[in-house]
């Protein structure tokens, strides 16, 4: 069942994001992430949390129809576990893959950031990521 056991600040920053997802933007990103935050992307290497709204800006208009589908979470202390899947046309091809972010969470806001899934989905040649 997703979401229990959570505590209040890992629930409201779950339904952030799903919120954010639902209608992702640059612009958006600083309702979830702190500017001073320390973001690691698997194959975009590490950005501070106002370079990754940057970032983000680029990647919504580069990645043609991308929809992000939050699955589960899990917490353990200050962090919080999202899985998630992505779909979005990437070399001319729908692909879809699946990932977790683990972020540290404080009040409120993540201040760190491990966008983790199989980067290879993303080169012209693709790979199915992370197996569903």
């Amino acid at each position: 069942m997703t979401g229990t056991n959570l505590t209040s600040e890992q629930h409201d920053f779950y339904e952030r994001f799903k919120s954010f997802w639902a209608e992702p933007s640059g612009a958006r990103v600083p309702e979830v992430i702190a500017p001073d935050a320390k973001i690691h992307f698997t194959g975009a290497g590490i950005m501070s949390g106002t370079t990754y709204a940057e970032w983000m800006t680029e990647t919504l208009a580069t990645m043609e129809d991308m929809t992000v589908t939050p699955l589960d979470c899990a917490g353990n202390g200050d962090m919080l576990y999202i899985a998630w899947e992505t779909s979005a046309l990437i070399h001319g091809e729908r692909r879809t893959y699946r990932g977790v972010d683990r972020f540290r969470l404080k009040d409120g806001m993540a201040i760190e950031e491990h966008v983790i899934f199989d980067s290879a989905v993303l080169t012209p040649e693709g790979r199915g990521g992370i197996e569903q």
